[in-house]
Formats: C-alpha cells, sequence, structure tokens
C-alpha cells in the first residue's frame, strides 16, 4: 500500500505582510532612537518599551513561523498534528470510518477560518492551515461526526483512499 505524508504551512500573505512590516517599523524606531539617539515621533516610547515591543512582534513572528499541519496516511490509518496547537498526535484508524473522500471546501463560511475549527454539526470540525487551500479529506466516523483535514496534494491522498476502499479497511455505512 501506499503512504502520503504532508507537511503545510500557514501562508496567508496578508498575516506575513503585516507581522513583517510591524518588525520593520519597530527595527526603524529602534536604531533611530536608540543607536543614533535621535527620538522616534512626537510623543517617544522609552527605549526599553521599543525594544520590549519589537520582542513581543519577533516571537509573534516565530509563532506564526512554527504553525504546520503534519498529515500522514498508511495502512493503518490517518495521523495529524497541528503544531504548536496539539502536542500530541491525533492517530485516526480505518476502522473507526465510515466513509472517507476528498472534496472541496470554503473554510471562512463552513468553518469559519483556518487552524483546529469547530464547524457546525452539519460541517463537523476541520483542521487546515492556508487560506489558498481549498480542498480536503473529508472523514465520517462511525459515530456521525465529521472532520476535514486540508491537504495540497488531492490526487496523492485520493490513490490511497481508492486503494483503503477496495481493500475493505473502511466498511461505509452510508
Amino acid at each position: 500500500m501506499n503512504t502520503f505524508s504532508e507537511v503545510q504551512r500557514f501562508k496567508i500573505k496578508w498575516a506575513w505582510m503585516g507581522m513583517i512590516a510591524l518588525n520593520g517599523l519597530f527595527i526603524y524606531a529602534i536604531i533611530k532612537q536608540v543607536v543614533f539617539g535621535e527620538s522616534f515621533g512626537t510623543k517617544p516610547a522609552p527605549n526599553w518599551v521599543l525594544i520590549l515591543c519589537e520582542m513581543v512582534c519577533l516571537l509573534l513572528l516565530l509563532f506564526i513561523f512554527a504553525i504546520r499541519l503534519k498529515t500522514t496516511i498508511g495502512i493503518n490509518g490517518i495521523r495529524y498534528r497541528f503544531f504548536p496547537f496539539q502536542f500530541k498526535t491525533t492517530f485516526i484508524q480505518w476502522n473507526e470510518l465510515s466513509d472517507a473522500y476528498i472534496r472541496e471546501y470554503n473554510s471562512l463560511y463552513e468553518y469559519g477560518g483556518w487552524g483546529i475549527r469547530y464547524g457546525s454539526p452539519k460541517t463537523g470540525n476541520a483542521v487546515n492551515t492556508s487560506g489558498s487551500c481549498n480542498i480536503g479529506l473529508q472523514l465520517q466516523f462511525k459515530n456521525g461526526k465529521l472532520l476535514l483535514i486540508g491537504t495540497k496534494n488531492p490526487d496523492a491522498i485520493k490513490i490511497i483512499l481508492d486503494e483503503v476502499i477496495a481493500s475493505g479497511k473502511i466498511n461505509r455505512h452510508i
């Protein structure tokens, strides 16, 4: 059986550009005020405030950079971890599912955004990372719950799903 592994990162450009611009502004302010001794603005903040603000912005930028969704699909089931929000990998065995398929979705409309999302009973929950990704692996559990895992490689997942369904590992109860 084939295996699938994918790592997705947070790639919403406006968030990246905003954080980079904010960091640039504070770096400029620190250089102007702390290094060259010129006031930054008409009511300049103390040097320690500028440095503290830059440290917070830098930590936020590093945090956004660290966000990643790792998905692995193999013979035993599906593993996913949304770091740093999940400390442990979640494992779903094939026999827990009544169906699994690839589908298009609208993250904002169906789930209210990106990340670990808790949708309605109709849409279920979702785990996704990127605004440009609108295709996911829809899982339907035997207890009726739904989970959508975003992917940028639906064709590779489809090959594995076809093998899993053909082997009888998912006994469809639809």
